[in-house]
C-alpha cells in the first residue's frame, strides 16, 4: 500500500513540470482502469494517474477563475475578508483578501475568490477577520520569469492567488463588518503580534519571537534571513514539524507524569494514551496559533497518525505513518508539492526514520542526537540544492547548538509567556528576559554566519547529474557495511565538480533579466563576466538584485563581476549596487552618473576594452557635451563580436540620442538594441532608430507598469523600421548566444521554453 500512495505524490508532483493543461475530458479515460484495480501489479501505476488527474481538477478550478484580461486595470468593487495578518512597510500595507462578492464597473459579479493587495496610505490598522468594501485596480498574478531566482507566479498560484493589484482612493471604502466569528484564532494571533511589538524593543528580537510563537515571519528581514539560510537554522524560525514536535513531547512527557502519579487514573486508562491525547490538543492549539500553515498541517496530520494509532491501541510503522501523512496532504491540496517546505517537511522525518531505524539502539544520549543531526543536514542537501542552489555548510554544528537551545529553553519559554501577556506586570518582566535570551540568539547566529565558507553554492547542473547525485545521496543514508555504499561519493561529484557551459573563445552570451520596471544586463564571454545595471530597488527593501541577479550569477557559477556599468544613478537602474557589491566581488566600476554612487569611476566616450575575442566600446557621454537631464548622461556602451553588434543605451532621451548621433552616427549601427528608457515617448526618436537599424528592439519593462511603457508610438517607430519587438513584461528573461562565424541569431525566450500551465 505504500508504494500506491507514494505512486499517487509522484504523479501529483510530476504533473506540475507541464507545459499545457491537459483537457478535462482526460479524466474520462482514468475510469476504465477501475477495472484494473485488482491486478496489484497494476495499483502503483494506477495510482499514479489518478495523482496526475486529481491534480488536474484542482488546477483547472484555479485557472477557470482567474481574472479575465479585459478587466485589468480597471476599477471594481470588492467586499472582501482580510485573510492574513497585514504586512506594514512605510506607508504601505500588503495582504490577502478572502472575496465574498467582486464587481465590475457595469455592476457584473467577477467570480474570484482571492486576492493580494496592497494599500498605500493607509492610516488605520487592519485586522484579520474584518469585512471591507473597496476599489480596487486589479491584474493578474504575473511576476517575473528568469533562469534563477524566485518564482512570484508559482507561489501565487500554490496560494490560490488569483488576481493581485492596490486599492483606490474612494470615499466608499470602508469596513462592513469588525470580525467572523471563524476568523477569531486569526485575530488571536494579531493581538498576540502587536502585543509582543509593544513589549519587545530589539527588532531583531521580536520578529524570532513572533515567529515563535505564533508562525508570523513579517518582521523578519532579508539580512535576517540571509542569516538564518548560512546557518542553516531557517527551520528553527518557521513553525514546523520539529515546532510541533517540540510541543508534543512536552506535553507528552509532562501528561504521563503528572498521570502516573494517580494510581486510579492510570488502572482506568494508561499514561502514554492520556499523553498522547494531551499532546494532540496542544499540538493543535500551538498550529492553530500558527494561522495552520502548511509546514503545521503536514506535522499534524504525521503526528496524527502516530499518536493516534497509540491512542486507539494499534501499532503503525513511522514509515507507514510518513507515507500515509504526505498522501493526505497532496490529497487535500495537490499543490503542496510546488513548496519547498513540502519536501523539506517530510524529508526530515525520512532521513530521522532512516537513521534511527534498528541500527543505533544501542546509542544514547548526545551521540544519538549527533548521528541524527548529521543524518538530517546530509539527507536534506540535496533539496536545499534543487530548490535554492545553496546549502550550508556549517549547519552541522549550527544545530547542534540551537536545537537543544530552542528545544529546551526558546519555545517552552515562548508558549509559556503568552498566557502572561494578560497579566501586565509579569508579562513585562518575562518578556524582557525573552527579548535578551532572543536577541543574543541572534547575535550568535550572525556571529556563525560570518565563518569562512559557511554556504556552499551550486551552479545549474545538468539532469543527468542530478539523477546519479540524488543516488548518491540515498546510498549515504543506508547502513554502513553495504558495499554499493562506496560508490555515493563518486556518483555525487559530477553534481559538484563539473561546471556550467561557458561562451567559447569569441563568443558572447547576451542576456536581459527580467527585472520588472528596471534593467539589468550580463554578458558573458570565455572568462569574462559584465553587469549592466542592477536592476531596481523599492521603498519596502525589496530589490531586483538579491531576488534576480545575484542568484542568476551564481547559477552560471560567477562569483565576481569583472566589470560592472551601472547607466545612470535611477534605483530602477542602479537600485541593486550595494547588494550586488555584498554578495559578489566587483572587480571594476563605472557609472555615467558617478557622483550619485559610491566607489565608481565617471563613464567616458572612447574607453574600449577587448575580452576573449568580443570588444567593448563606450559610445557616450562625451565630455563636450552638457546635460540638463540625468538620463541623457547615462553610460552607452556597444558590444561587438565579429559583425554582430549590441547596443545599450540605458535611459538617454532625445538629446542624449542626438549627441550620438553627432559623435557616433556611422558607429551605431547595431543588430539588438535595448529600447532607450524602457520605450518611453521622449527616446527613440526616429533619426536615432533609423541609424541603430537593429534587428531586434528589446524592452525591460514591467507588466502593465504605471507609466505606459514602452509607448505604441515607439514600438510601431521600431516596427515601421523593420525590428522584432520583444518584451521582457511579456517574454520573461531573453537571451542570445551569439559567435563570430554565426550566420543568424534566434533569442531564446524564458516565459516561452520554460513555462509551465500555470504561467500566464
Amino acid at each position: 500500500m505504500n508504494l500506491v500512495l507514494i505512486a499517487f505524490v509522484v504523479g501529483a508532483t510530476l504533473f506540475h513540470q507541464l507545459q499545457i493543461l491537459p483537457e478535462i475530458w482526460w479524466m474520462a479515460a482514468l475510469a476504465p482502469l477501475a477495472f484494473f484495480w485488482r491486478v496489484r501489479s497494476l495499483r502503483p501505476w494506477i495510482a499514479f494517474l489518478l495523482g496526475g488527474g486529481w491534480t488536474l481538477l484542482f488546477a483547472l478550478n484555479h485557472l477557470q477563475h482567474r481574472l479575465p484580461a479585459e478587466l485589468e486595470g480597471r476599477d471594481m468593487v470588492v467586499e472582501a475578508v482580510i485573510a492574513s495578518l497585514p504586512k506594514r512597510q512605510g506607508r504601505l500595507t500588503r495582504f490577502q483578501a478572502d472575496v465574498n462578492q467582486l464587481f465590475d464597473s457595469h455592476g457584473n459579479v467577477v467570480p474570484l475568490t482571492r486576492l493580494q493587495l496592497s494599500w498605500y496610505g493607509l492610516r488605520d490598522t487592519l485586522r484579520v477577520g474584518e469585512t471591507w468594501r473597496l476599489k480596487v485596480r486589479l491584474k493578474r498574478p504575473r511576476g517575473m520569469q528568469n533562469p534563477a531566482g524566485a518564482d512570484l507566479e508559482r507561489w501565487m498560484f500554490s496560494r490560490g492567488v488569483q488576481a493581485k493589484g492596490y486599492v483606490r482612493k474612494w470615499h466608499g471604502n470602508r469596513i462592513l463588518e469588525s470580525g467572523t466569528h471563524h476568523a477569531w484564532i486569526d485575530r488571536l494571533r494579531q493581538t498576540i503580534a502587536l502585543q509582543l511589538d509593544q513589549r519587545v524593543r530589539q527588532p531583531d528580537a521580536v520578529s524570532l519571537l513572533k515567529a515563535l510563537a505564533i508562525g508570523d515571519k513579517r518582521g523578519i528581514g532579508t539580512e535576517q534571513w540571509r542569516v538564518f539560510s548560512t546557518t542553516g537554522t531557517n527551520h528553527l524560525v518557521a513553525i514546523s514539524g520539529l515546532h510541533i514536535g517540540i510541543v508534543a513531547g512536552w506535553l507528552l512527557f509532562v501528561s504521563q507524569w503528572l498521570w502516573r502519579r494517580s494510581e486510579r487514573l492510570t488502572l482506568r486508562i494508561p499514561a502514554i494514551k492520556a499523553g498522547s491525547v494531551v499532546a494532540l490538543a496542544g499540538a493543535f492549539i500551538y498550529a492553530a496559533l500558527a494561522g495552520f500553515s502548511l509546514p503545521t498541517q503536514r506535522a499534524l496530520l504525521m503526528l496524527f497518525t502516530t499518536l493516534g494509532s497509540v491512542i486507539l491501541g494499534q501499532r503503525v510503522q513511522p514509515g507507514r505513518s510518513l507515507v500515509l501523512a504526505m498522501f493526505m496532504v497532496v490529497l487535500l491540496d495537490p499543490m503542496a508539492t510546488l513548496s519547498a517546505g513540502f519536501w523539506l517537511s517530510f524529508g526530515a522525518v525520512a532521513v530521522i526514520i532512516m537513521s534511527v531505524g534498528g541500527r543505533i539502539d544501542c546509542w544514547t544520549g548526545w551521540r544519538q542526537m549527533i548521528r541524527v543531526q548529521w543524518f538530517v543536514t546530509l539527507g536534506l542537501v540535496p533539496v536545499l540544492l534543487l530548490f535554492f542552489d545553496q546549502a550550508s555548510l556549517i549547519s552541522l554544528i549550527v544545530n547542534l547548538v540551537m536545537v537543544p537551545w530552542f528545544t529546551l529553553i526558546l519555545v517552552p519559554m515562548v508558549l509559556f509567556g503568552l498566557p502572561l501577556l494578560t497579566v501586565p506586570f509579569m508579562a513585562g518582566w518575562w518578556f524582557d528576559l525573552l527579548g535578551w535570551l532572543a536577541a543574543h540568539t541572534y547575535q550568535l547566529l550572525v556571529w556563525f554566519s560570518t565563518l569562512p565558507y559557511a554556504m556552499f553554492t551550486l551552479p545549474d547542473a545538468a539532469v543527468w547529474c542530478w539523477i546519479v547525485a540524488i543516488i548518491g545521496f540515498l546510498l549515504l543514508l543506508i547502513p554502513a557495511g553495504i558495499p554499493a555504499r562506496g560508490l555515493a561519493i563518486w556518483l555525487i561529484a559530477p553534481l559538484i565538480l563539473v561546471k556550467p557551459v561557458r561562451p567559447a573563445h569569441g563568443e558572447l552570451w547576451f542576456t536581459l533579466l527580467d527585472v520588472g520596471q528596471g534593467l539589468a544586463c550580463v554578458i558573458e564571454t570565455e572568462r569574462h563576466v559584465m553587469v549592466y545595471d542592477t536592476g531596481p530597488a523599492y521603498a519596502t527593501g525589496f530589490n531586483t538584485a538579491e531576488s534576480v541577479l545575484i542568484p542568476y550569477l551564481r547559477s552560471r557559477g560567477y562569483a565576481s563581476v569583472d566589470r560592472l556599468v551601472l547607466s545612470n544613478g535611477d534605483r530602477d537602474h542602479a537600485g541593486g549596487y550595494s547588494a550586488l557589491k555584498q554578495a559578489v566581488e566587483v572587480a571594476d566600476s563605472l557609472a555615467g552618473e558617478p557622483e550619485r554612487i559610491a566607489q565608481v569611476r565617471e563613464c567616458q566616450a572612447g574607453e574600449k576594452w577587448h575580452w576573449d575575442g568580443v570588444s567593448f566600446t563606450v559610445l557616450h557621454p562625451d565630455r563636450s557635451e552638457r546635460f540638463n537631464l540625468a538620463n541623457d548622461r547615462s553610460c552607452v556602451v556597444q558590444v561587438a563580436v565579429g559583425d554582430w553588434r549590441i547596443l545599450l543605451p540605458g535611459d538617454i532621451e532625445e538629446r542624449g540620442e542626438g549627441a550620438l548621433l553627432r559623435h557616433h552616427a556611422g558607429d551605431l549601427p547595431s543588430d539588438i538594441v535595448v529600447a532607450p528608457h524602457h520605450g518611453s515617448a521622449t527616446s527613440s526618436t526616429l533619426p536615432f532608430v533609423n541609424a541603430v537599424a537593429p534587428d531586434w528592439v528589446l524592452v525591460s519593462s514591467g507588466y502593465r507598469n504605471s507609466y505606459g511603457f514602452p509607448k505604441n508610438e515607439v514600438v510601431q517607430r521600431w516596427w515601421q523600421q523593420g525590428a522584432v519587438i520583444l518584451n521582457t513584461a511579456e517574454t520573461g528573461a531573453i537571451q542570445f548566444r551569439i559567435s563570430r562565424e554565426q550566420q543568424e541569431i534566434e533569442p531564446r525566450l524564458y516565459r516561452k521554453h520554460n513555462s509551465r500551465y500555470w504561467s500566464e
